[in-house]
């Protein structure tokens, strides 16, 4: 008689992982794969056949060294995870995309200071649309992620113009200036302040769980800090593509399974054994 499959929890996905447990990498990447590589598709403008070694680097970067970048991932909660895991995805995906691609674009227009200038003065709700319109999303699926139609932000995409254009007139999910985007939000994710918001509060607010009186400040730092929007936007994304991202197929899922150094579960032979042998 077959053992009934396990049931996998994100907190038993991130224990069991983490000790090279083979059927919760399976796990971890039938459930999270699908997002990465819809990630790597739209912000990086990649195949999945271009996106498959950068997904590999990543798994390589948390696995190495007995698991040592996983081990200082978030535990509590699925969201904080899948936060960090975008940020390592996308910082190896920087290098992959700047040396394949070949866009052209007005000297600095994605600098910090200048996509700062770009948002300032707009309301947080017309930030986070704008930041997923330079990001290549079209007005559908920020609908969809931020569950609110962009009409409220027309005003705001009135200043996609001009070097941004291209962000307006694109007609499916996939960033017009993958090379400078990435490269922009690496420079945001090195913004970090000791005044910036931990993820696990944003994702309290996300989800509703405080005050007026709580949430009103960090979302004014939100508003004002490139690197906690950078973030606050990709839990967003994230989470939207964990939900709604196409599955993987067992041949692809094994595939990613090869570059994790996973725990040898054969039995080892009893002494018995070993003498009938």
């Amino acid at each position: 008689m077959k053992p009934e499959p396990a049931l996998f929890t994100f907190h038993k996905i991130r224990e069991q992982s983490e000790q090279g447990k083979v059927e919760a990498w399976r796990a971890l990447l039938e459930f999270y794969a699908p997002a990465f590589f819809r990630l790597l598709e739209i912000e990086g403008a990649m195949s999945a056949r271009e996106a498959l070694p950068v997904v590999k680097k990543m798994l390589g970067d948390l696995t190495g060294n007995g698991f040592e970048r996983l081990r200082g991932t978030p535990r509590q909660s699925e969201r904080e995870f899948l936060g960090d895991l975008r940020a390592i995805l996308l910082e190896a995906a920087t290098d992959y995309v700047s040396a394949k691609n070949s866009e052209t674009l007005a000297a600095g227009a994605f600098e910090p200071d200048k996509i700062a200038k770009l948002l300032d003065g707009l309301p947080l709700l017309h930030k986070e649309m704008l930041f997923f319109r330079l990001a290549g999303y079209t007005e559908n699926t920020v609908e969809r992620i931020m569950r609110l139609s962009p009409s409220v932000a027309e005003k705001a995409f009135e200043r996609l113009a001009g070097e941004y254009q291209a962000a307006r007139l694109t007609e499916r999910d996939l960033c017009p200036w993958p090379a400078a985007w990435l490269a922009f939000l690496k420079q945001a994710r090195g913004l970090k302040t000791e005044n910036c918001t931990p993820t696990h509060e944003m994702v309290r607010i996300h989800d509703g769980q405080v005050s007026w009186y709580e949430k009103e400040p960090v979302e004014k730092h939100v508003s004002g800090c490139l690197h906690c929007l950078e973030a606050w936007t990709g839990l967003r994304e994230v989470s939207y593509w964990r939900r709604a991202a196409d599955p993987h197929s067992a041949a692809e899922i094994k595939e990613l399974l090869e570059v994790i150094p996973i725990e040898n579960t054969a039995k080892k032979k009893s002494l018995l054994q070993r003498l009938r042998s």
